[in-house]
């Protein structure tokens, strides 16, 4: 993923990192009409992919490992039965960015029981 990447300290927030990939939400507007469409898919095609694949692996890889984004994927897939698999997919890229994007900002080691803790925190 960072051979596609690169450095992501280049970017100054997560957001444009998704963009670079072509995750971010299309946009349609005219006139009065102001629509949100699916992916851009504008962007680097093969960090996209990798990223959509590095999911399914860390979904995988969860029955040993825990990981938070694992727990947000099997939470979303659970609570949503009209979501497809891609967009919850989508969903669990986002959130794997933000956090490979704070773990090298801070030159941080991804801990478990942390990002538990930082996710408890955001949500109350």
């Amino acid at each position: 993923v960072l051979a596609e990447l690169g450095d992501l300290r280049r970017f100054s927030n997560p957001n444009k990192i998704n963009a670079f990939i072509g995750i971010d939400p299309g946009r349609y507007q005219s006139g009065e009409m102001d629509a949100s469409l699916s992916i851009t898919k504008h962007g680097n095609a093969v960090a996209r992919k990798i990223l959509y694949r590095a999911i399914g692996q860390i979904d995988q890889a969860a029955k040993t490992q825990h990981c938070h984004i694992a727990d947000y994927y099997e939470n979303k897939k659970l609570s949503s039965q009209t979501k497809g698999f891609k967009k919850i997919a989508i969903a669990s890229i986002h959130k794997l960015i933000r956090t490979m994007y704070a773990l090298i900002s801070n030159n941080q080691l991804y801990d478990y029981d942390v990002a538990k803790h930082n996710q408890k925190r955001l949500l109350s």
